[in-house]
């Protein structure tokens, strides 16, 4: 199994410090952010969000359970949810659209 066996039944999208916004599709998503870029490394809230995304990393069924404590972790770092989807930063590739 791969990430895309994670995805959550609805992303989050997060309003990051910088002032863009993110999308996060799944636990596999939120763990690498939390590890890599998380602003604050630490609380209660961090440790369980972590904690949870490596578990649903391991059966779908904590998928959702990982996802509210990704939420719950970005409340706790002063990250908001985000309100305005044209700020949203995507990493996907995009599809070209044809010339006419």
């Amino acid at each position: 199994m791969n990430e895309y066996h994670f995805i959550w039944n609805r992303p989050v999208e997060l309003e990051l410090p910088c002032g863009l916004t993110r999308r996060f599709q799944n636990a596999y998503d939120a763990l690498d952010f939390l590890d890599a870029e998380w602003p604050t490394r630490r609380g209660p809230a961090y440790e369980r969000a972590i904690r949870l995304c490596q578990n649903a990393l391991r059966g779908a069924r904590a998928a959702e359970l990982a996802r509210a404590a990704f939420i719950a972790a970005a409340e706790e770092a002063g990250m908001r949810l985000a309100s305005d989807p044209g700020r949203l930063v995507s990493f996907l590739p995009q599809r070209r659209q044809a010339v006419a």
